[in-house]
């Protein structure tokens, strides 16, 4: 089953996407891009990244996921974003580990 991902998601990503290419858009230098991507000397991508990105990365995160999942321990627990990527990155370490 294919599910497509609502509107209002895309625009969002797509959003978020469009704030950011701008702020590095605004100088061709390498050097240049390298602080605009620097919280420390612009801050203006801390708040593009925090206000933006994150909360878009959450809803993608979230769209779908079921409200709970069955746990043999204590039977059913809710389901958050933050399980997704925890689990994810269990699966990154394991495979690494495998690949070495």
């Amino acid at each position: 089953i294919q599910k497509v991902a609502p509107k209002w998601l895309l625009r969002s990503v797509s959003r978020a996407v469009d704030l950011i290419m701008a702020h590095f858009g605004s100088s061709r230098d390498p050097e240049e891009k390298m602080r605009l991507g620097n919280s420390s000397y612009s801050p203006t991508i801390a708040g593009l990244v925090l206000e933006h990105l994150c909360p878009t990365i959450q809803d993608i995160l979230e769209d779908g996921l079921r409200d709970h999942k069955l746990d043999f321990i204590i039977g059913q627990r809710r389901n958050h974003a933050w399980s997704v990527v925890e689990t994810s990155t269990r699966i990154a370490v394991s495979l690494s580990k495998t690949c070495q």
